[in-house]
């Protein structure tokens, strides 16, 4: 059985345990005697084992095909084709919707994107629950592929880095069957308990800040898979002491060496020196410090019984906010209109837009552009500005990313440049198909850098995604994708001989 379970492609793997994983709010549903419930995700997932075991059967004399580039082949295929079987439960219980809406909004969940395509009052909480647990499977699955697949190939930000890119080589593509799989199954062994460990200790410390059970259970996914999806009662925040916990974790979105290193051991040392780790900690305490100085700018007031209490409380409502949107998270802090009124801030969505775009660490659940990446160029901004002032000078690297960084700016730029034609042209046609230009831009914002809840802070008329055209749908999903597995791996797809110079 588990020969036979190993030999499967990887998309009818992550449909088997797909199809388990609908037992789970089967169960729950059960419990609550939601029979109807219970029932769709029970025989949904039975239909999915019953898939698996037909083509299981059919593919058994199939010689397995081995190779980086299958898995990358096979994980495009995952984010294209499993959210129609994830869907299935999802439009069934909702009935009055199409099929096209419920695949929507599974896209935007396994990407951990979050976008909403429903409204709240649609959604029984077991799909509120549904949804976030889909999100976190998705963010456990990038959190394995990128060091069984991204690395060996060298994308998905490792080919920025001048370490990786000298300790690894493009022989990724030429792994064998056996080496891809016990690759997989290594970072799963290594990988998946620590992210489960971690949610449920996230989940118990929201418990104990006074959350109520499931609630804190659907922060705490959605936390470590950055999805920013919300319980069914959106006004239901955690408090502060629930906040405070979040963003502690949030640092798991911020460098994959707060969970992972290169060399099989965590070394808080170099996590000290990690260069995304700093670029981020600037960016979330610079912000919110601008944010806060810029009450006597402007010279603002609040109308406060407390005036310490007040700052105190902007203060935090911006620090926390700003990390939540920069690990894409899309958490919007209990005293964020605190910290809008005390900066006089009309149109915070720009600022979100913008630390969306930056993004987290690569090789972690968040999405935009990447810490590392806006580092490098920075590094090499630095240096072109240094050689028009010296220019005989000899430039040298003083990071942890040692040797000559000028492949990866001039990748960095390249997928700088590929990011902005992609928004410019999704933007174009998002506009032409259904929206204005404003709403168009925030929208492909939204997906592009799988940060969903950016719709819900924008300063425009709200998005109705039901009523849109098919091929709007199709070209939001496939942005969200986009998003998740990045430009330069679609590339990588179609062009592998790229990466193999």
């Amino acid at each position: 059985m588990q020969r036979a379970f190993s030999n499967l492609p990887l998309f009818l793997k992550l449909m088997c345990i797909a199809a388990l994983a609908m037992w789970v709010p089967a169960l729950i549903c059960l419990v609550a005697e939601q029979h109807y419930q219970s029932r769709t995700f029970f025989y949904s997932g039975l239909l999915g084992l019953t898939f698996v075991t037909i083509m299981g059967i059919t593919l058994s004399s199939r010689k397995p095909q081995g190779g980086g580039l299958s898995l990358l082949i096979d994980l495009g295929l995952v984010y294209f084709a499993l959210p129609a079987f994830l869907a299935l439960p999802v439009q069934q219980i909702i009935m009055n919707t199409s099929y096209l809406n419920a695949y929507l909004d599974m896209v935007g969940a396994l990407s951990t994107t979050g976008l909403r395509v429903f409204e709240d009052a649609r959604l029984p909480e077991v799909l509120h629950f549904w949804r976030a647990f889909v999100a976190w499977c998705g963010g456990a699955l990038i959190w394995i592929a990128a060091g069984a697949i991204f690395a060996p190939l060298n994308i998905g930000g490792y080919e920025v880095s001048a370490e990786t890119r000298h300790t690894r080589s493009a022989g990724g593509y030429g792994l064998s069957t056996t080496q891809t799989t016990h690759l997989l199954y290594r970072q799963t062994r290594e990988l998946f308990p620590l992210y489960l460990g971690l949610t449920l200790i996230l989940f118990i410390l929201l418990f104990i800040a006074q959350t109520p059970a499931a609630d804190a259970l659907i922060y705490a996914m959605s936390t470590m898979s950055t999805s920013g999806i919300l319980p069914a009662h959106t006004d239901a925040g955690v408090g502060f002491m629930g906040e405070a916990f979040v963003f502690v974790f949030l640092i798991f979105a911020l460098s994959r060496l707060s969970f992972t290193t290169d060399h099989g051991r965590l070394n808080f040392g170099g996590l000290r020196r990690d260069v995304e780790l700093r670029l981020a900690s600037v960016l979330i305490i610079g912000v919110p410090l601008l944010l806060f100085l810029r009450h006597w700018a402007v010279a603002l007031g609040i109308e406060s019984d407390n005036e310490l209490l007040s700052a105190l409380r902007a203060l935090w409502g911006a620090l926390f906010t700003v990390a939540s949107f920069l690990t894409t998270t899309g958490f919007i802090s209990e005293y964020w209109q605190d910290a809008q009124s005390w900066s006089g801030l009309d149109t915070p969505f720009v600022l979100f837009m913008g630390l969306a775009f930056i993004g987290g660490g690569f090789a972690t659940t968040a999405g935009g552009a990447k810490l590392l990446r806006v580092y490098v160029l920075y590094l090499s901004v630095r240096r072109e500005l240094d050689k028009m002032t010296y220019p005989s000078s000899v430039g040298q690297s003083r990071s942890h990313m040692r040797g000559d960084l000028r492949q990866g700016a001039n990748i960095a730029w390249v997928f700088f440049m590929i990011y902005v034609v992609a928004i410019a042209g999704f933007t174009v046609l998002f506009s032409a198909l259904h929206l204005g230009f404003e709403q168009a831009c925030v929208l492909i914002f939204a997906a592009l850098t799988n940060t969903g809840p950016l719709l819900d802070v924008m300063m425009l008329p709200e998005i109705d995604l039901i009523a849109a055209p098919v091929l709007f749908k199709m070209s939001l999903a496939l942005a969200m994708i986009l998003g998740r597995l990045e430009i330069l791996v679609v590339i990588a797809l179609l062009s592998p001989s790229l990466w193999r110079r």
